[in-house]
């Protein structure tokens, strides 16, 4: 067929289909996006690298990628905020562990909805962050010396009253309407993954439970500033659009 300008018109249409497909299929799901964010007015003088929602399904190729990306930026600490598998599947659970002992740098972990949280994968966590420097937190804090880092199981913000600026970590997003006393410096989530599949002016039409308004980004929340990373992983279907695979890096 020959492409005259009134051919192309009826393709068109195929052609525009098609570049949406791969780029939700091919594209998007393996284009890690670095998101940066400011919070220096803290003053604890660290770089922190905040990544959630590995969902590893044994993509070995898109995983060495997220672990050699995390060290290159060479942070001080290094935050995972949940869904290191999914449906508590086991059978990547040791693969998956084997790349948080990949990273550098003082690794710190929470469970998400999708983990295994019998007591042998807990143990199994628990040796993996711990082998980094770090930890993985079961309703947990750590000094950190110029800060504190609040690790929550579920959906919980503690009451506690801290003399340094406090961090916390927790899957759900809607943490963010919680009522506390003394409110976060700075409150890091996952589970939303953006939505997976965004459409401009709209947004995500489907998100999981326990988001509500806080999607992708940076909110204003009951218990202060909120961020929700968008994951690295998919959910079910390997599909991104217009909401690629983020790693977040914070300087506080």
């Amino acid at each position: 067929m020959k492409l005259n300008r009134r051919n192309f018109l009826k393709l068109a249409p195929l052609l525009f289909t098609g570049g949406i497909i791969a780029d939700a299929l091919a594209i998007e799901p393996n284009w890690i996006r670095l998101t940066h964010l400011d919070f220096r007015h803290i003053g604890a003088k660290k770089k922190i690298i905040h990544f959630s929602d590995f969902h590893f399904k044994g993509n070995r190729f898109f995983a060495d990628r997220v672990i050699n990306k995390i060290n290159k930026y060479q942070p001080d600490i290094v935050v995972f905020t949940g869904d290191i598998v999914e449906n508590k599947n086991k059978k990547y659970l040791p693969e998956a562990l084997e790349y948080i002992t990949q990273i550098k740098y003082p690794t710190f972990g929470i469970f998400g909805n999708h983990d295994p949280k019998n007591y042998k994968s807990i143990q199994k966590f628990k040796q993996a962050f711990k082998s980094t420097g770090g930890d993985f937190f079961i309703n947990e804090k750590i000094d950190l010396g110029s800060f504190v880092l609040h690790g929550a199981y579920n959906i919980k913000a503690f009451d506690d009253i801290e003399n340094k600026p406090k961090i916390l970590l927790c899957h759900y997003p809607i943490v963010g309407n919680k009522k506390i006393e003394q409110p976060y410096d700075l409150v890091l989530c996952g589970h939303s993954h953006g939505g997976q599949v965004r459409f401009p002016f709209i947004g995500a039409p489907v998100l999981p439970p326990a988001v509500g308004r806080y999607v992708k980004g940076l909110y204003q929340s009951n218990i202060g500033p909120l961020y929700v990373n968008v994951g690295v992983g998919t959910f079910f279907i390997p599909v991104r659009f217009f909401c690629p695979p983020e790693i977040t890096v914070i300087q506080i």
